[in-house]
């Protein structure tokens, strides 16, 4: 009977409490009066616009019951004894600014609570509850960190598939999209729809699953409209779009409620960034203003990589005009440029280096010999030993080619290369007699490259020693004329599977 007694108190006393301050329906700040069991003894009117509910109606509402999807800022669910107000319930403290996101009737709004104990006769035995909308507040945060995202992929990622499959990560990771998908329309008049990246549930997708066609059933989905008539398409309930009848049983086994599909251009091609949520009512307009500056973003990255992309092109005809012309010098050395170049490229990558700089050490090798456009082709194809001075002729090859090179404005270290790939480490190399650390690690890269590939082929004044023979030399004069470590990958790379190509139809050699 205390009990009871203590109880009535208790809810008596939260009654009165809420009586006593009507006035708090002048605030525009959401308040609620729990009790000790979470259940809802008064609310002010700005409670109930917050959560889009009659405020008589959450008299009586167990603030616990249902959980109306809700979640932490980064996703994960909101169990019931990490809810705040359980926590001043049960610990007696107050908590300060936690953020959850709410699935209301009709929108997903993110709130900050703030709670403190409720201390009337008898202490703890409720709570105060403070509500506050916020949700522009954080789609506006969150929109700022989705394009300075965008810009950092611009620059770190390699090209364009790089930066739009890991764009479909974030949306999964940062974002707290179920599954995110890039959808590309097909050139022809069919309709075909790929999905080139994607990331979360891509068990979803599968061949089929989208056209852009108007004639088809599958084009009038969110993806197929947004692909035909590049404007954004939204849908926060699923269940409640018809055009979305052909997808809604595999939807609802995954669990997905809303779509965003926001039209963007891949280079000529259309293209549509979708996003898919668990949570209806996930994209309101502030998202989705979002999203679209995003895709204008996307854009932009893609152009810059379209230009990068057309300016390597470019480097990698130059360099294969400047090669052909060594080698219509020097015919016996058909393709050996282009063969240290992809030695020299598996060194750096079985050493570490990133796939750019690996990139780049292939195309030093495949113009490392341009200098020899200079030497008389007389020297260059004569049996036997040169002389003196035909030998210094040849040697002038290095820093003639460095020159070429260096009026064509290329990128680090391809000049460099060409001056340095006869250097040694022990400083008996030329041109220049450089030693150790102060030969450039692409150069001493080519340097093993070169040596192993001229041994390992026939030569005017040999033939062809072959690879265990050009590996023993190289190991020989590992430390002393060459880097140890460049050795011991090159070492490892053919014990791996490498092996040298034909220049002229592939074989490898």
């Amino acid at each position: 009977m205390d009990q009871l007694h203590e109880d009535v108190d208790v809810r008596e006393g939260l009654d009165s409490l809420a009586f006593r301050t009507g006035f708090l329906d002048t605030l525009v700040e959401g308040i609620l009066l729990v009790d000790q069991e979470g259940v809802i003894v008064d609310c002010n009117r700005a409670a109930g616009e917050i959560l889009l509910i009659d405020a008589h109606d959450l008299v009586g509402v167990n603030i616990f019951e249902p959980q109306l999807g809700s979640t932490f800022e980064d996703g994960s669910p909101l169990s019931r004894e990490e809810h705040p107000v359980m926590v001043t319930l049960r610990e007696r403290k107050p908590t300060a600014g936690v953020i959850i996101g709410v699935d209301l009737p009709t929108e997903r709004r993110w709130l900050s609570i703030t709670t403190s104990p409720c201390m009337v006769k008898h202490p703890s035995k409720g709570a105060i509850v403070r509500l506050t909308n916020i949700t522009a507040q954080v789609w506006r945060e969150r929109n700022f960190q989705f394009l300075l995202h965008v810009n950092r992929l611009t620059v770190s990622s390699t090209g364009t598939s790089e930066f739009l499959e890991r764009l479909c990560t974030a949306f999964v990771e940062l974002g707290r999209c179920a599954l995110a998908v890039v959808s590309v329309g097909g050139s022809d008049n069919l309709g075909e729809v790929k999905f080139p990246f994607a990331a979360g549930a891509t068990d979803f997708l599968y061949e089929g699953i989208v056209s852009w066609s108007g004639s088809s059933k599958l084009g009038h989905g969110p993806t197929g409209t947004a692909l035909r008539t590049r404007n954004t398409q939204v849908a926060n309930r699923l269940g409640d779009l018809p055009a979305y009848g052909p997808w809604q049983e595999r939807a609802q086994g995954f669990g997905f409620n809303s779509l965003a599909a926001i039209p963007f251009t891949l280079g000529q091609r259309p293209a549509v960034l979708t996003l898919i949520s668990i949570h209806p009512h996930a994209f309101d307009q502030f998202a989705i203003d979002g999203l679209e500056a995003v895709a204008r973003e996307i854009e932009f990255g893609i152009s810059h990589f379209q230009s990068v992309e057309k300016l390597a092109r470019s480097l990698n005809g130059t360099l294969a005009a400047l090669g052909q012309m060594t080698e219509t010098r020097d015919p016996y050395t058909a393709g050996h440029q282009i063969r240290v170049g992809a030695l020299g490229a598996a060194i750096a990558a079985r050493l570490g280096m990133d796939s750019t700089m690996t990139d780049l050490v292939r195309q030093s090798g495949e113009v490392h010999d341009v200098g020899k456009i200079g030497v008389p082709a007389e020297i260059l194809t004569r049996p036997g030993r040169l002389s003196t001075l035909d030998f210094e002729m040849v040697k002038s090859h290095t820093t003639a080619g460095a020159n070429i090179l260096a009026k064509a404005s290329l990128p680090w270290p391809i000049t460099e290369v060409a001056l340095q790939h006869h250097e040694r480490i022990d400083g008996s190399g030329y041109p220049n007699g450089l030693r150790g650390g102060e030969i450039i690690q692409p150069a001493r890269i080519i340097a093993v490259a070169d040596v192993v590939e001229a041994m390992t082929h026939h030569r005017p004044y040999r033939a062809g020693l072959g690879i265990d023979v050009a590996l023993a030399e190289i190991e020989r004069g590992a430390s002393s004329l060459y880097d140890a470590e460049v050795v011991e990958a090159c070492i490892a790379t053919f014990e791996a599977g490498f092996i040298f190509e034909s220049a002229d139809d592939g074989r490898t050699t």
